[in-house]
């Protein structure tokens, strides 16, 4: 608000490590999914297929820190929506649409402007441009139920078990639903199918992250703390979440013969213990490791963490395009490698490049904002576009009479005035 002024939070430094880890095991979910014809044996597929159901924590995980980092920075305050959207459109809605764009021109095989025009409409509505970016469009449905989500979270805060356990309840309806009511309903088969290939684009279908990325910011130092002191419950609640996903899978797999499509569905029962043992080992290791950090006083590593973190946005939003150059060119130079060499050296090739394209990206004035960051212009710059803006100012005053430039300036000074207020708010 005008003349409101805030504290800064602290950083939350875990986050920094949390962000990066889960942007590159994204990376693995697909360089797993793309290499799979690498396999040759049905065991070795069962195995990758079974690897890739493991990675499937990123999206819940996303949501989650999603939820944790705007509760915990504009819970409690009232929320400048106005500030907020202006803040996103540059942040987040121009990444979404110019991405979007450039994945639609890579792959897109319209024969008239009208249909390439209809297809990017409804990419920008579904996600749909590249695989990746539904999570784009989930993060945006968050925001607009953002001021909804602050206005009822602390009074759902009052009794947290009771919230989390319906919530905790209620995911496991929904994935129920999907994943084993909904193949056997009377429907015909194309609702079916456009309910299962577009549900996980809606947020409703992970608020059980949210709520816990919510609950957990209202409660924080008791959140860090209590992870701390259990550290060795947070492994052991990890791995029984990690292996009542692979029995599912592998009931699904050998018992009930469901398809692999389905067997390692990210929307399926057994995800919702395994994304709270996944959320709870993942946000503990990396809080114990930033702690460590901070006792050795290691500035450099939390640089490192940060500028990593930088990173994760644009790695998720390029490594599509990454993996497919590696796909095209490497892969078929790779037929007589071991399948788990075959498969590492994709993700290795795949992250790293991501991760140089981001850094370099970032370092551009403009061209930054494609990764969601905005980059200074140099001071050289800035002040040739102030001497080459003052320069046609006082030609186009000159020409005007006097009254007129009198008048001309006066709406100048007034626009300038409006800005500062603008971004004091």
């Amino acid at each position: 608000m005008p003349g409101q002024t805030t504290q800064r939070k602290p950083h939350l430094d875990e986050l920094d490590r949390l962000r990066i880890i889960t942007a590159l095991s994204v990376v693995a979910v697909h360089a797993l999914a793309f290499t799979s014809p690498f396999d040759h044996t049905s065991l070795a597929l069962l195995t990758q297929n079974g690897f890739i159901t493991a990675f499937h924590f990123t999206r819940e995980v996303f949501m989650f820190v999603t939820a944790l980092a705007l509760v915990y920075v504009y819970g409690g305050r009232p929320l400048d929506t106005r500030r907020f959207w202006r803040r996103r459109a540059v942040g987040v809605l121009l990444p979404y649409a110019a991405w979007s764009l450039i994945y639609q021109v890579a792959t897109n095989h319209a024969t008239n402007a009208l249909d390439f025009l209809k297809t990017l409409a409804f990419n920008l509505v579904t996600g749909s441009a590249s695989y990746q970016l539904y999570y784009i469009l989930l993060t945006i449905e968050f925001y607009l139920l953002l001021p909804w989500f602050l206005a009822w979270l602390p009074r759902l805060a009052r009794h947290p078990w009771v919230t989390l356990g319906s919530s905790f309840a209620l995911e496991v309806v929904i994935l129920f639903a999907l994943h084993d009511v909904l193949p056997k309903a009377p429907l015909p088969g194309p609702v079916i199918e456009n309910i299962a290939l577009f549900f996980d684009r809606f947020a409703p279908a992970y608020q059980l992250y949210f709520v816990m990325g919510g609950l957990a910011a209202l409660n924080l130092e008791r959140f860090r703390a209590f992870l701390l002191r259990h550290g060795a419950w947070m492994v052991v609640v990890g791995a029984l979440g990690l292996a009542i996903l692979e029995g599912h899978y592998l009931v699904d797999t050998l018992a009930r013969h469901i398809a692999p499509g389905a067997a390692i569905s990210v929307l399926q029962p057994a995800m919702a213990p395994y994304s709270l043992g996944a959320i709870a080992f993942l946000y503990w290791a990396t809080l114990w490791a930033t702690e460590r950090a901070r006792k050795r006083d290691a500035q450099r590593t939390r640089r490192v963490w940060s500028a990593l973190s930088d990173t994760a946005f644009g790695v998720y939003l390029v490594h599509a395009l990454i993996l497919t150059a590696v796909m095209d060119d490497v892969a078929p130079h790779l037929a007589s490698w071991p399948v788990v060499a075959s498969v590492t050296l994709v993700w290795v090739l795949t992250a790293g490049a991501s991760v140089g394209v981001t850094l370099i990206l970032l370092r551009i004035p403009v061209v930054s904002r494609l990764m969601g960051r905005e980059r200074p212009a140099p001071e050289w710059l800035r002040t040739r576009l102030r001497l080459m803006t003052g320069t046609a100012r006082n030609m186009i005053a000159a020409r005007l009479p006097a009254r007129s430039a009198k008048a001309w300036e006066v709406t100048r000074q007034r626009k300038g005035v409006a800005g500062e207020s603008d971004q004091s708010a």
